[in-house]
């Protein structure tokens, strides 16, 4: 088997080529399935009896492939490749997450823990219901005009809907927004009410092979079945036991329990860091909607990969996972069915020849 390279495919039909028992660790960003609310009672009678459960519409990014979580055909074909004992950190949705787990776990890991990512700038997408009600009756409320601040997209504080920006006021620097003001009476009595909260985490799926003996026999074997402690503590290796929170805040009360990442290690990756190669060299623009910030996910592949181990991202993307793996010297193995994002990846890996493992 190759490694050290970006594969074009699909993941389930690549995956069935490795051969079992190679894979060191798994850290992947997969499709949250982010869409209309699935019949639960027909996914699992679906996984149960062993079938891919394909949903009927499209996801967040208008894909089919992005349109539900991965099914228990993908996680078993991962599961078999990984090695007795082999960690997968799984990045999965707030509102998906069961679904996410109960995928895993049919698949045959075990759950270990869950880390949780904290961010404090994710926006809203919540529904104002008083809007709602004025959009029904057809009274229209009147519009704001103002302009943005320099360098920002010009966010306006409160409930104002960024997504009723004009685009040909952000052209000329300025923008409209409905007025704050309610105008019919179940407007005004509804007025303040949303649907969803302000977005300020995400789970990470923290999973195991099972084991072949005790941890000791394992470890010993394989490599695996333990995480890397000491390289991952808060700080150095002093500092205190890493928990299974990553915060980007470190003056936060809290931050001194949790692991405290740099502040760039936001929800919206920085356009250097998403636009870099693993050295931190611009090499072009990157596209992709999700990317993760490259540092956290080189403590993620730190804590969970042994020494010249090999890490395994099935939903590679614009390649995070593959760029944090060469930075922190691991082998890695990245696969992704958009031509687009498989050519964004392959030149944030760098040149780099494809070595026989």
């Amino acid at each position: 088997m190759e490694v050290n390279q970006i594969m074009h495919g699909d993941c389930l039909q690549v995956l069935r080529t490795f051969p079992s028992n190679t894979v060191d660790s798994v850290v992947t960003d997969p499709p949250y399935g982010l869409s209309r609310e699935p019949n639960i009672r027909e996914v699992l009678e679906k996984w149960l009896a062993g079938e891919d459960y394909t949903y009927r519409g499209s996801g967040f990014m208008g894909k089919t492939w992005d349109s539900f979580v991965p099914g228990p055909s993908i996680w078993r074909e991962v599961y078999r490749a990984l090695k007795p004992g082999g960690h997968a950190l799984v990045f999965a949705g707030t509102r998906t997450q069961d679904l996410m787990t109960i995928s895993l776990r049919l698949a045959g890991f075990e759950i270990r823990d869950v880390i949780e990512w904290l961010y404090f700038n994710g926006f809203p997408k919540s529904l104002d219901v008083s809007k709602a009600f004025d959009k029904r009756a057809g009274a229209e409320r009147g519009k704001i005009r103002y302009k943005a601040r320099p360098g920002t997209s010009g966010t306006f504080c409160g409930h104002m809907d960024s997504r009723l920006w004009i685009e040909e006021s952000r052209k000329k620097g300025y923008h409209e927004v409905d007025g704050p003001e309610p105008i019919t009476d179940l407007a005004k009595k509804w007025d303040g009410w949303g649907t969803a909260l302000k977005p300020a985490h995400e789970p990470i799926i923290m999973a195991r092979k099972p084991l072949d003996g005790t941890v000791a026999d394992n470890v010993e074997r394989f490599g695996t079945g333990a995480i890397n402690v000491g390289g991952c503590r808060i700080g150095d290796n002093k500092g205190r036991f890493p928990a299974n929170c990553v915060t980007t805040e470190p003056d936060a009360f809290f931050s001194k329990y949790f692991n405290v990442t740099p502040p760039e290690l936001c929800k919206k990756t920085p356009k250097k860091d998403r636009n870099s190669n693993w050295r931190g060299e611009i090499v072009g623009q990157n596209q992709h909607p999700t990317v993760k910030p490259t540092d956290l996910m080189v403590w993620l592949v730190r804590l969970i990969t042994p020494s010249g181990g090999i890490v395994l991202d099935p939903f590679a993307g614009s390649g995070s996972t593959c760029v944090a793996a060469r930075r922190e010297g691991f082998f890695f193995i990245g696969i992704e069915q958009e031509l687009e994002y498989v050519e964004i990846a392959r030149k944030r890996v760098g040149e780099i020849g494809a070595v026989s493992d």
